[in-house]
């Protein structure tokens, strides 16, 4: 395959493309922030049975964000790889600012690492789920 028919078969974006994709990145990351903060310790304590609860709605939280972002930011989802890099890496790199030097998630530093733990286990999942569904739908 030919750069030029690799350049071809991917979407271009613009500036202001990435910046609403940045965006939602940081809405996520303000949504997660709220989260965290509402569920408290309770939720983040390191081996919390209700952790457990977390990781595990993760991966269904993720399988219906992989639909409802391309309605979102209107393109079709076998498009959406790079807009879902762009938000999940904004996030990231506000969890790790948050984290490392803010206590907007706990004071504590075993329930920051814990938080921390499902952060990075959210988005990784996330990422993972879109390469899957984006490549059964390239296939169909």
């Amino acid at each position: 395959m030919s750069t030029q028919q690799i350049q071809s078969s991917h979407p271009q974006y613009s500036t202001t493309q990435y910046l609403f994709y940045a965006l939602i990145g940081f809405v996520i990351w303000i949504s997660g922030v709220i989260l965290v903060r509402l569920l408290g310790a309770a939720f983040f304590e390191p081996g919390s049975l209700l952790l457990l609860l977390l990781f595990g709605i993760s991966l269904p939280t993720g399988v219906f964000l992989q639909f409802v972002m391309p309605k979102l930011i209107r393109i079709p989802i076998k498009d959406t790889l790079i807009p879902i890099v762009v938000m999940a890496g904004t996030a990231l790199i506000l969890d790790g600012i948050a984290i490392a030097f803010t206590d907007f998630y706990s004071a504590d530093v075993a329930i920051k690492m814990t938080v921390g733990g499902w952060l990075l286990w959210t988005s990784g999942t996330q990422l993972v789920i879109s390469l899957i569904i984006i490549g059964r739908t390239k296939v169909n």
